[in-house]
């Protein structure tokens, strides 16, 4: 009886207010993404295309309340322009034929991915939103992480060798999965936090030993020094007037750090190994290392995007960095990479689209870390730091799927944070 009571009022309140309808479809569709993104991209792009288009009605029905505030409006501006600015740029050096197709199609992706998440942040604006819908969101993001937590568990048994495999999920690369990854923890992080259970700091800590070992089966070194700083920090920034439970909480932490290194041993030190096998191979003039080459990506970025600094093709930039490596045989390496991007999101940037694209990103990310700042989130500066430190070493906003898992996280992010002056529910 009461169920039917319940859905009686729901439909009443579809037909009485049929927007109320559109924002819970708009809604549930973010949720849906968030559980897809890491197991179908692009199933999961889809139904976030799906989600932008039903921002639309929302904006229209509340464009003076979206206006009013400027400071919400930030984030989705510069979201927007950023993303425009990779398609214009494609748009103008993209040329039939070229044999750079695949890479411009990625950064055309990234651009649309941009857009799309425009509307949806600005959408997200045109609500405040309510304890119960940051209940069930947070419910949702945490049943979300774990199943991602035993999808790869699932891998792992299933591999032949578990410690030499590196879990993948539904991506085609392991640092995209462990950068999404890292944004799910931390979204999860912040939803036990929201909960307010009995048990939250155990709960908490559970989930950040099983997270950062579930990270550390990807191999990607930058997630499994980046991760355990955001995820310690996003507890301090919440606990930060209780001393002793920070005490205490600090001395869980390393004790954590150090079971989850127990099992996983060995891929740890083979990461570190490798990485001291790298930077020794720097030292000695080597490039020919992971870490070697990115840092040659680097320079060959910045030496090419001095000479073109309006922006420039793939191949005018291709064709450059040959150059280069024929003059020194350090950058070589970089060869392998010019059809790809330069692991690096501010240099691959300045190399391609110059200045003004620089710009546009230092502003992007400053925008990003605002909106933390005037909603007073820890979640979203965390969030924020993750997408731009791991851009120092890789391409977030490049391609589909590592694209949409930072826009996404800014998304949920702000659909679990709350505005005390603002806070109200339109169920």
């Amino acid at each position: 009886m009461l169920r039917q009571n319940m859905f009686s009022r729901f439909i009443d309140n579809t037909k009485n207010n049929p927007y109320d309808f559109i924002y819970q479809l708009f809604y549930a569709g973010l949720l849906a993404t968030l559980a897809m993104v890491l197991v179908n991209p692009d199933e999961a792009l889809k139904v976030f295309i799906a989600c932008a288009a039903l921002s639309l009605p929302l904006i229209g029905k509340n464009i003076k309340h979206v206006c009013s505030d400027k400071q919400n409006l930030v984030l989705p501006f510069m979201l927007l322009l950023f993303g425009l600015l990779q398609i214009i740029w494609v748009d103008i050096f993209k040329q039939p034929g070229t044999t750079f197709t695949g890479a411009y199609r990625s950064y055309q992706n990234g651009g649309k991915v941009m857009i799309f998440a425009a509307l949806v942040m600005t959408a997200l604006t045109s609500r405040a939103p309510c304890a119960t819908k940051i209940r069930l969101t947070s419910i949702w993001v945490i049943l979300t992480a774990i199943g991602l937590y035993l999808f790869a568990g699932y891998q792992l048994a299933g591999a032949p060798d578990p410690l030499a495999y590196r879990v993948a999920l539904g991506f085609e690369r392991q640092t995209g999965t462990a950068y999404a990854l890292t944004f799910i923890a931390l979204l999860a992080s912040q939803s036990i936090i929201n909960l307010r259970l009995k048990h939250t700091v155990s709960l908490y800590l559970l989930h950040f030993l099983i997270s950062l070992a579930v990270i550390i089966t990807t191999q990607t070194r930058a997630a499994i020094l980046v991760y355990p700083i955001l995820s310690i920090g996003l507890f301090f920034i919440h606990y930060r007037h209780n001393r002793t439970m920070l005490l205490r909480a600090l001395l869980a932490f390393v004790i954590l750090v150090g079971i989850a290194a127990i099992p996983l041993k060995s891929v740890i030190e083979n990461r570190y190994q490798n990485s001291m096998a790298d930077l020794h191979s720097y030292s000695q003039d080597n490039n020919n290392t992971s870490i070697g080459a990115r840092l040659a990506m680097q320079r060959a970025g910045i030496e090419t995007g001095k000479e073109h600094y309006w922006g420039q093709s793939l191949e005018l930039r291709g064709a450059k960095i040959q150059q280069l490596a024929v003059q020194d045989t350090s950058l070589q390496v970089v060869l392998e990479f010019i059809n790809v991007h330069l692991h690096n999101e501010i240099v691959d940037t300045f190399s391609l689209k110059g200045l003004p694209g620089v710009i546009v990103l230092l502003l992007l990310y400053s925008a990003m870390f605002l909106r933390a700042y005037w909603q007073r989130s820890p979640l979203l500066f965390v969030i924020s730091g993750a997408i731009a430190i791991y851009g120092l070493s890789d391409l977030l906003l490049y391609a589909k799927g590592e694209a949409l898992s930072c826009v996404l996280a800014l998304c949920v992010a702000a659909m679990l944070t709350s505005n005390p002056t603002r806070e109200q529910c339109h169920d």
